[in-house]
């Protein structure tokens, strides 16, 4: 048979595409479905006949879980790529130049700009409370979870009304996850073990527990098996086949299985397979200046959309979602221009020290 007529799997495609793919744009999307998302939970006031778009338009999940899942299930394949072709000592330093410094400044703004201007407390008081300084340090620290709430801050009387920026949550949870997939690929490295192997064990065992274990049903333990599920693909993307085809039986697998107990699991097979299948499809081109903002629009949305509630308490969500969105995206500019690109130059940086020792 000759080549042309084989079937493509995703490794060929990866490998005959290397950077030209269409990631950008699926995380600029995937932040933007986040914003979105929110915009119903944070309007100063419930809106009851509006929808969810990811609902209204039958999906198992709202729009803005449907964009963390594809944060992660992206951070995992992506990340799994890093930690096969780096040393252990450039893969955590790319991860904590990525995130670190970028969070570093979110958090001291929230906590010495935005709260001050907002808490109810005198500033002598607000400033002595000891969860104003566990709020910057606590999501810095990868096992401990991110704190919502500084003293004497509210913005709106709905259910998150009080949570200062709750789209941190994630980011230790996924500083975690690179953890575990560093240590994944360590023990690959050292004991010469095939890395596809250890991936689909630790997807097994994370799914498993997840479907079977009550302690592991929350939506927190889900976003570790899309990152594990993003690991497990990028470890078998020589076996796994880039067509359209089986993109269209993801589709039917999941028309099948609407209403039923497995709606949830064909959604996100087609949500994994559909993202990856985009991102390898032709380069959709976006404008020279556009980089990645996405972490940027991620971080700062919340407290976005908390500020621009309460300036606009009688807006709905779809209001709320026409001014929050711009703003994010001038954030995510802001942040990406001011901390996270000079961040990442610094493993270049970093990078020629170490080239200069090692000929020294």
């Amino acid at each position: 048979m000759s080549r042309d007529r084989v079937m493509l799997n995703f490794g060929d495609v990866m490998e005959g595409r290397g950077r030209d793919n269409n990631f950008l744009i699926i995380r600029l999307l995937a932040a933007t479905a986040v914003v979105v998302g929110h915009s119903f939970a944070l309007s100063y006031q419930e809106c009851l006949s509006c929808t969810d778009p990811g609902l209204a338009l039958g999906m198992p999940v709202p729009v803005h879980s449907l964009g963390v899942e594809v944060f992660f299930m992206v951070s995992g394949l992506l990340i799994a790529a890093s930690g096969e072709k780096n040393s252990a000592r450039d893969f955590y330093l790319a991860r904590a130049l990525r995130i670190l410094p970028g969070l570093l400044v979110c958090l001291l703004l929230m906590a010495f700009v935005l709260g001050p201007v907002v808490t109810s407390l005198p500033l002598a008081e607000y400033f002595s409370q000891r969860q104003v300084y566990r709020y910057v340090y606590s999501p810095l620290l990868v096992f401990k979870d991110a704190q919502f709430m500084l003293p004497g801050v509210g913005f709106t009387p709905r259910l998150y009304g009080a949570s200062v920026n709750g789209s941190l949550w994630t980011i230790p949870l996924e500083a975690r996850m690179y953890v575990v997939l560093g240590m994944l690929v360590l023990v690959a490295k050292v004991c010469r073990w095939p890395m596809t192997a250890l991936t689909l064990a630790a997807l097994g065992i994370a799914l498993g527990l997840h479907t079977l274990h009550p302690a592991f049903a929350g939506y927190p333990f889900k976003l570790v098996v899309c990152f594990l599920a993003g690991s497990a693909f990028y470890s078998c993307r020589a076996v796994i086949p880039y067509s359209g085809w089986l993109l269209l039986a993801c589709v039917a697998l999941f028309l099948l299985a609407k209403g039923g107990r497995f709606e949830v699991f064909a959604f996100a097979v087609l949500t994994m397979y559909g993202t990856l299948y985009a991102a390898y499809s032709p380069p959709l081109k976006l404008p020279p200046y556009v980089q990645d903002y996405s972490y940027g629009i991620y971080l700062y949305a919340f407290p976005i959309q908390q500020v621009l509630a309460v300036a606009m308490p009688s807006a709905g969500p779809y209001w709320l979602m026409l001014a929050a969105v711009p703003a994010s995206w001038l954030a995510g500019y802001v942040s990406w221009e001011l901390v996270e690109k000079p961040a990442l130059a610094m493993k270049k940086r970093f990078s020629r020290a170490r080239t200069r020792q090692q000929l020294a």
